[in-house]
């Protein structure tokens, strides 16, 4: 089971990954802290790719693939800011999107600057299991479930 969402190459057995799973449910009852999964698009974010002027206020326009990639637009709702930082008080926050894992990261530098909401808890469809169901990729992000 991959353990580390940025390095899914890196792999564990299941029975490590359950050990370490537990370890993870103890630390978060002992901080008395749930988990809170966030999807970005249409949630948190709206990205488009449509050809949006540059001097639209609150937009970051980027480009995943260098510099002859397309450009991404991405608006992040009002007051997500202030939303994540008073709900990391209460839980542990991942990200689960099914954007590629470079738009994932890149999306998540713009909502946590200093990787302090979310960490490297980013699970992006490159590392999910089935593509049509959320609900299957779960033992990744929690190994005591499976």
């Amino acid at each position: 089971i991959a353990m580390i969402h940025s390095i899914p190459e890196l792999k564990v057995s299941t029975g490590e990954a359950e050990s370490l799973g537990k370890e993870d449910e103890r630390r978060l009852l002992a901080n008395r802290r749930l988990v809170l999964l966030v999807d970005l698009d249409q949630t948190l974010i709206h990205t488009t790719n449509d050809n949006i002027p540059p001097n639209i206020q609150d937009v970051k326009h980027f480009q995943l693939g260098g510099p002859q990639s397309p450009w991404y637009h991405t608006r992040i709702r009002p007051k997500t800011s202030q939303f994540l930082k008073n709900i990391s008080k209460y839980y542990e926050l991942h990200i689960f999107t099914y954007g590629a894992r470079l738009y994932a990261h890149t999306v998540a530098k713009f909502l946590d600057q200093d990787s302090q909401l979310f960490s490297h808890r980013i699970l992006s469809r490159d590392e999910c299991f089935d593509s049509r169901l959320k609900t299957a990729n779960l033992p990744s992000l929690f190994p005591w479930c499976v």
